[in-house]
């Protein structure tokens, strides 16, 4: 049986939404990681940072969200999520990595500090600030998914999960997509799928 460990609205969404996806059975234990219960002996065994999500599958222990979503859509996808040929996984890779590193963080910040954040707790500046870090690589998003309705092959991958999932952080900070049209497109199409509502309903 596969355990997750984490909360639907932590970076466990991503593989709550392949979990659901794949149709997996699985066990959710609900670790928030704003409380104290992700530093409790038994779970910093599993995960010393005491960070969510964490996946258990047998006897292996994996941390990070994107990894989780890969190894499990290479090993249960059976060709759904993922595609077996080198420019292909490259790309996934690629997209999954730009969502890290050039996106992530901006993303983060926005639905903190205008949604999570006690008002008084709020930064006006960091909003501002992330906003103008996300123009660049949005721009350069909303060109390449031109034509395109997903990110690799035109077909449905843990890619779409990874990216869409982390610009779904930016969405609820209220961040305005109008100016990326096809970035506004692409997450509509990918956040409307039921699996997705199921991941985060709770």
């Amino acid at each position: 049986m596969i355990t997750l460990y984490g909360i639907e609205w932590s970076r466990a969404k991503y593989v709550l939404f392949t979990l659901a996806e794949l149709g997996l059975d699985y066990q959710h234990v609900k670790i928030n990681p704003f409380e104290d219960e992700k530093n409790t002996p038994e779970y910093l065994k599993l995960n010393p940072l005491g960070q969510v999500p964490t996946l258990v599958d047998g006897d292996l222990v994996l941390t990070e969200a994107m990894a989780i979503n890969f190894y499990l859509a290479r090993k249960y996808g059976n060709g759904k999520l993922w595609i077996n040929r080198l420019e292909a996984e490259a790309l996934i890779y690629k997209w999954t990595f730009f969502a890290i590193t050039q996106l992530e963080a901006a993303c983060v910040d926005l639905i903190l500090h205008r949604k999570v954040y006690d008002v008084k707790d709020r930064n006006i500046a960091i909003v501002r600030e992330a906003e103008q870090k996300l123009v660049k690589p949005l721009r350069v998003l909303n060109e390449y998914l031109t034509g395109k309705d997903f990110l690799v092959a035109d077909q449905f991958t843990v890619a779409d999960i990874n990216l869409a999932g982390v610009l779904s952080y930016a969405q609820g900070g209220e961040f305005d997509f109008l100016p990326y049209s096809k970035v506004a497109q692409y997450l509509e199409v990918v956040l409307s799928r039921p699996t997705y509502k199921k991941a985060v309903a709770g």
